[in-house]
Formats: C-alpha cells, structure tokens, sequence
C-alpha cells in the first residue's frame, strides 16, 4: 500500500510540473524592441525584451515604463507629459510606420520594433 500511495504521489506531482512548464512556455513568445523618445537627447532603448501572447503595446510599455493615462489615451511616460498648448503627445510607430491603432488595440508581434515620442497631432 505504502508504495502504491509514493508511486502515486510521484506520478501527480509529475503531471502538475509539466502542466505547469506549458503553462509558462505558451505565455511567452519571442522578443521585441521599445524605443522611448524624451526628446532629441534622450532616448530610452530596451532589446529582447520578451513579450507574452496577445500582448498590447500598452502592457509591452508598461512593462519597462512608468505609464499615465487619460481616457485611454497616454498623457505621460516616466514623468514626462505630452505638451497640448504645443500639440505635441505621445505617439507611436510599429516597425517605422505610425500606428493606426491605439496602444490597447495593438498586438506585439515578435521581432517588432515599437518607438514612443511626443509628436505633433495632425
């Protein structure tokens, strides 16, 4: 009986640990690069940061960044505000292009290249 119930134990245990190790491995699904723009001067670069499955761009920033929002829309980024009297807020591109949707709306892709500056609205 003692050995049915070890033999038993072992076997459960075995199958919670690799439950657990797919749980972990789908989570995760490559890399991708986040640039943040201050200004001309001072620019913020994380590579190989990795990124999760589904993840939006908003929780890929947040992820490294300090983030405020105001309806949805990001007014700051590490304590640095968008300018509205200059009409300049935060905006991003996704591999070079300028983003046509929003932060929360955007799915990182692996091997994906998001940049942030404040930018002029048009």
């Amino acid at each position: 009986m003692k050995k049915f119930l070890v033999s038993l134990f072992l076997l459960l245990s075995l199958v919670v640990l690799a439950s657990c190790h797919k749980a972990v491995k789908s989570e995760q699904h490559g890399t991708a690069t986040l640039i943040v723009k201050f200004d001309k001067a001072t620019v913020k670069t994380y590579e190989n940061v990795p990124i999760k499955t589904d993840e939006t761009v908003l929780d890929f920033l947040e992820s490294k960044a300090r983030v405020t929002l105001k309806s949805g829309i990001i007014t700051e980024i590490d304590n640095v505000s968008q300018i509205e009297s200059a009409n300049r807020y935060w905006l991003f591109k996704v591999n070079g292009k300028l983003a046509d949707k929003g932060v929360t709306e955007t799915i990182v892709k692996a091997g994906s290249q998001i940049e942030f500056y404040l930018g002029e609205f048009k």
